[in-house]
């Protein structure tokens, strides 16, 4: 009888540190994040010129907008991605900057709204299109933090709308304006609008020394946020020549190239690439400057397996696609550039050598 229970006790505690092993690995959280290959779509079906959109080859060449996919993975999760070729394990510290995966989606978005209008100024500006900038909200795109928590009450996402019961803010300059109107306070209240459609106040405390000198370049020190993005209206001079882009939920600014690509393609007579796949990634400056992003390699494996012939990539990340491309045996020609001029010459180039 003492041997029965003695089995059975081994056999009990065995059973519970299996329990306690599998909930390890599938169900706690892990402070890791995975990315990993995601889409590679043509972006005809996210730009339209005019109110009308037109879907370049009819869908199935043309430019391809691609972004990776984040996971938040449980411990088996982890394990497995860290021995996938195709796939990059990081601290969620890192990647959130403190903040919650929710905040950090909602950051990209915010950014993402930013990155579209610096995109259509590329595009205008290149073509030589008028137009005019009519800034709509000043929106956080990310608040300092102290162990963790935002250092002051703005989250990530807000939009400033003006004073509590006073003015009105529709723009950096704006508020800056404002804040020197009310010269000598000891705090101000702003009313602000979340992510979530709900509007609340928030109080600053105003510097000691005043607000009737302060700069563009303090006001976020003064709000108590590391950035925020001034979103505009960029409107062409001429109807017909207007551009939209309607990003269906896709987040960050790496977009930026493709989308102005896109919009010098709805633009002109001769279309980029109106039968051969050309993928695209890069931040875009309205100047024109293309800078680098995240998650090169596993871009480079999506446009890849969606047939793309060439990938346009910032200059900073070309070394890193190129080593991918090759272990993975892709033919896809990658080529590195520093603006939306240069990435235009490729686009040229490859199509005249593809012509012979």
């Amino acid at each position: 009888m003492k041997g029965r229970s003695s089995v059975l006790r081994r056999t009990l505690i065995s059973a519970a540190c299996a329990a306690v092993i599998m909930w390890g690995l599938l169900y706690a959280p892990t402070p890791y994040v995975v990315y990993e290959p995601g889409i590679a779509i043509p972006v005809a079906s996210l730009m339209e010129r005019g109110g009308i959109s037109a879907e370049v080859g009819g869908g199935e060449e043309g430019l391809l907008l691609t972004a990776v996919k984040l996971s938040a993975p449980n411990m088996w999760e982890v394990a497995k991605a860290v021995i996938h070729r195709d796939k990059e394990v990081a601290w969620k510290r890192d990647v959130f900057s403190g903040g919650s995966q929710r905040q950090f989606a909602e950051r990209l978005t915010v950014i993402m709204q930013g990155s579209q209008n610096d995109a259509l100024e590329a595009a205008y500006r290149n073509l030589g299109v008028g137009y005019r900038k009519e800034p709509q909200s000043l929106v956080v795109s990310d608040v300092q933090r102290i162990a963790g928590q935002p250092a002051s009450g703005f989250r990530a996402g807000d939009v400033i709308i003006g004073v509590h019961d006073g003015e009105g803010i529709s723009g950096a300059d704006e508020a800056v304006t404002v804040l020197r109107q009310h010269q000598g306070k000891e705090s101000l209240t702003l009313d602000v609008r979340g992510t979530d459609g709900k509007k609340r106040v928030v109080r600053i405390p105003l510097p000691e020394s005043g607000t009737s000198s302060l700069t563009l370049e303090q006001l976020p020190i003064i709000l108590g946020v590391t950035g925020f993005i001034e979103l505009r209206a960029i409107v062409a001079e001429e109807a017909s020549q207007q551009l939209a882009i309607t990003a269906n939920g896709i987040g960050g600014p790496s977009a930026g190239l493709v989308f102005a690509l896109q919009g010098i393609n709805l633009l002109t007579e001769e279309k980029l690439a109106d039968d051969i796949r050309i993928a695209a990634t890069g931040t875009i400056a309205p100047d024109g400057k293309v800078g680098a992003i995240g998650g090169v390699r596993q871009k480079v494996v999506s446009t890849s397996l969606q047939g793309a012939e060439l990938f346009l990539v910032p200059k900073d990340n070309e070394r890193e696609a190129r080593r991918k491309s090759k272990a993975i045996g892709s033919e896809m020609k990658i080529v590195g550039i520093s603006t939306l001029e240069e990435a235009l010459a490729a686009i040229a180039d490859y199509r005249r050598t593809a012509a012979r």
